[in-house]
């Protein structure tokens, strides 16, 4: 048995060697295997291993990775379909929520849309897409995996200092840690910023009603980068794809060429255009017409923050309190403002050398935080600072036992996983 398994892992190893050197080659796409009711296609996994190189700027990938990758992906899908079997639901309203903070943290790591765009190898749209299903999938994955653990994996003190004396020369050690509070000021679009984007957009539909060619506008004035590039074009898409306020006027045009009027979004204006129909799904071309960023906006936010700075500095204002009453971040607001010790690499580099120039109690001025077309202004207060230092259990019990934690966890979801193996059917296809 255990020979005839090195067999089907060498020759699994050969098919996937040969077939990522046709990478892109979308013609006999192959069922690579099937798992209850879904399908793992050959151009998903090879999607898969790409993103993986990408987002780990890698050249090459040792064929035992792409096994592991491939493996991850079949359990993933046993999961969801014992998610599926046992009736569970998401709601299009939770996948937007997730989506929204899925894309800020991309924002946050990238620092652009087009460095995403360039990691995933597609536009904007179409990672959209491609993240609102994986987020469905994330979803059922864990209220499944909820319902099988309802009171999660826990360790003993004994476990956790066992797991410590086992791998504690391979524990990753603490990267410099900064304990640190904020106010944070979203930088929001304003009536005169509205006003400008609105009369462009206006001069842009009634070009259009006169004759002008919908693509080549929006190659000309679209603020959406990628799809600009093909006149507009944003390709096929079910319910649960777009922003609700474009979503529920894309819907209500019934005939191709059909052209809504003006529609306001958080992006800006859209113009959008239904260019086919197919089952629930719409094909749909649109111009947008971003809010522009008077420079005046963003000096009120840097002015009210010196402001609240100053009235803390003289001792008129605690940092609690003004956090309380100004920061629009509503996770910790009410919490004075306090973010806990953030390792240094959660942080972006600006955040970073500023706190560098304080002491402990200080305030830094006002930071700039987010990209050019969603970003807000904040004032930092460092409390204390860690340097990097390699893990105790003294020092950090609590980091090594998350650790542990972990690792229990993977051993009782891959035990999990075998049992449904005997109710769910699996086939590997090579």
């Amino acid at each position: 048995m255990k020979s005839n398994k090195v067999y089907l892992y060498i020759f699994f190893l050969f098919f996937i060697i040969i077939s990522l050197n046709a990478y892109g080659q979308k013609e006999g796409d192959r069922i690579i295997a099937i798992v209850g009711n879904d399908i793992i296609l050959e151009s998903d996994l090879q999607y898969q291993v790409q993103l993986y190189m990408r987002q780990n700027q890698l050249s090459q990938l040792n064929p035992a990775v792409i096994y592991k990758i491939f493996q991850q992906m079949v359990n993933e899908k046993i999961i969801i379909a014992k998610a599926i079997q046992d009736s569970i639901v998401v709601r299009p309203e939770e996948i937007d929520r997730e989506l929204d903070y899925r894309l800020k943290s991309l924002l946050e790591q990238f620092g652009s849309e087009e460095r995403i765009e360039e990691i995933y190898g597609m536009s904007l749209g179409k990672i959209k897409i491609l993240l609102r299903e994986d987020l469905r999938e994330k979803l059922l994955s864990e209220r499944i995996k909820r319902k099988r653990f309802p009171d999660g994996i826990k360790v003993t003190d004994k476990e956790v200092r066992e797991f410590y004396q086992q791998f504690k020369d391979s524990l990753p050690p603490s990267s410099n840690e900064y304990e640190i509070a904020h106010i944070f000021i979203k930088r929001n679009v304003t009536d005169d910023e509205k006003k400008i984007a609105y009369e462009k957009a206006v001069l842009i539909l009634d070009s259009i009603k006169n004759g002008y060619d919908f693509a080549e506008l929006a190659k000309r004035n679209s603020d959406d980068i990628q799809s600009a590039k093909n006149g507009g074009d944003l390709g096929y898409a079910r319910r649960g794809v777009f922003v609700k306020e474009f979503e529920e006027v894309l819907f209500t045009l019934n005939n191709p060429g059909d052209l809504s009027e003006i529609i306001e979004t958080e992006f800006g204006y859209h113009i959008i255009k239904l260019t086919d129909k197919r089952g629930d799904q719409r094909r749909s071309s649109h111009i947008l017409i971003a809010f522009p960023k008077l420079e005046s906006n963003d000096l009120q936010t840097i002015s009210l923050l010196k402001e609240i700075k100053s009235k803390i500095v003289s001792g008129d204002l605690k940092f609690e309190e003004a956090a309380e009453k100004y920061s629009q971040e509503a996770a910790t607001k009410n919490k004075g403002g306090y973010l806990g010790f953030v390792p240094a690499d959660r942080l972006d580099s600006n955040v970073i050398s500023e706190l560098d120039k304080l002491s402990p109690g200080e305030i830094t001025d006002p930071i700039k935080i987010g990209d050019e077309k969603n970003y807000g202004y904040e004032i930092v207060k460092l409390i204390s600072m860690a340097p990097s230092h390699k893990l105790t259990l003294e020092g950090d019990y609590e980091r090594i036992k998350r650790y542990a934690e972990f690792i229990k966890e993977q051993e009782e979801i891959e035990k999990w996983i075998e049992e449904l193996k005997n109710t769910i059917y699996v086939e590997i296809k090579y």
